[in-house]
């Protein structure tokens, strides 16, 4: 994978995917939720957490590859691996797994993409 991300790179993914701030923390699996005061808490990423957010960069590449924006994340997707959850949804449920599948399936979309340019 790529390399892990800083906090405060997640967090501006997590903007710019429009992700909300407790999504984004079930995400990278924090456990706990948002304060009363709603400020995203400070955090150091345990060991599992870096390897998370290590496919965060992969995946926002492969979105910009296969030509998709950050709505498709949300969008409630039928057939294998998603089985009508969003993107964001498979990755939090399986974990790991399900950041493989995501990235998988846009690596898969990005190169239909890029030879269907090619036949042009």
């Amino acid at each position: 994978m790529g390399r892990p991300l800083s906090s405060r790179q997640f967090w501006d993914l997590m903007a710019c995917w429009l992700v909300p701030d407790a999504a984004a923390l079930e995400l990278i699996e924090v456990p706990g939720k948002l304060g009363a005061s709603g400020k995203r808490p400070r955090f150091r990423f345990t060991t599992r957490q870096r390897r998370i957010t290590s496919y965060l960069p992969e995946i926002d590449a492969a979105l910009a590859a296969a030509g998709k924006d950050q709505a498709w994340l949300h969008r409630k997707a039928p057939g294998t691996p998603f089985s009508r959850w969003t993107p964001i949804e498979h990755r939090v449920a399986p974990g790991m797994d399900g950041m493989a599948d995501v990235l998988r399936f846009l690596n898969r979309a990005a190169m239909r993409t890029a030879l269907t340019l090619a036949d042009s």
